[in-house]
């Protein structure tokens, strides 16, 4: 066995002690994430800079930016908000849903979302229709006019991206896709199972995980 397949297969033991619910996919990840940090000048995390700054701070900086170059075509499609065209897009994957359903799709305020709804429906993009399965029940889904809009956005959307994106390479996006979609699965999951919960007891469950 040569040293490679050595030190290899030490890394792998060693990454599974830390996390013995991984499976082979997430070593390999994380093999690749290590080198690449391996490359950076100086360390990412300091004492005065630890992670939740650093990540946290990055995240809400990539929003605003988002929301910051969606607003030089929103006027032009009648959007108020970025939201707006995300509610609209997921309604059309969706079909016919109560609001109920999409706000809880967006992990929004129940406030935030009814407004968002009520926008789309002002503008022709969203019509209200009764529950195919509870006559007494409201349910919403989209119309041709909302269909025809999302065509329009698009191209739009499509230009955002790959503002947003397209610094990093092929592979640096993959690896960031699949941090990222892991990191929603999961903060999903908690939201949807565990909302009543306290900061304290959802600490615990992280902590759990790790453990």
């Amino acid at each position: 066995m040569s040293d490679k397949v050595v030190e290899l297969v030490n890394l792998w033991h060693a990454f599974e002690k830390e996390n013995p619910k991984a499976e082979i996919q997430d070593f390999c990840k994380n093999y690749l994430l290590g080198q690449e940090v391996t490359e950076q000048p100086k360390p990412l995390f300091t004492e005065t800079h630890p992670k939740g700054r650093v990540l946290g701070g990055a995240l809400n900086r990539l929003y605003k930016m988002s929301i910051f170059y969606s607003k030089k075509n929103l006027v032009e499609l009648e959007f108020k908000t970025l939201e707006d065209f995300v509610y609209l897009n997921n309604l059309k994957e969706l079909g016919i849903v109560t609001k109920k359903q999409l706000i809880d799709k967006h992990v929004t305020e129940y406030t935030t979302g009814i407004e968002i709804i009520k926008r789309l429906i002002n503008l022709g993009l969203v019509k209200e229709k009764h529950y195919p399965d509870d006559k007494r029940s409201t349910a919403i889904e989209i119309t041709a006019k909302g269909k025809k809009m999302l065509q329009k956005c698009y191209p739009y959307m499509h230009q955002i991206s790959d503002v947003l994106f397209d610094a990093l390479t092929e592979k640096e996006t993959y690896q960031l896709a699949a941090l990222l979609t892991k990191l929603d699965n999961f903060h999903l999951n908690l939201y949807h199972n565990h909302r009543e919960d306290s900061l304290d007891e959802l600490h615990e469950i992280v902590k759990a995980i790790r453990s």
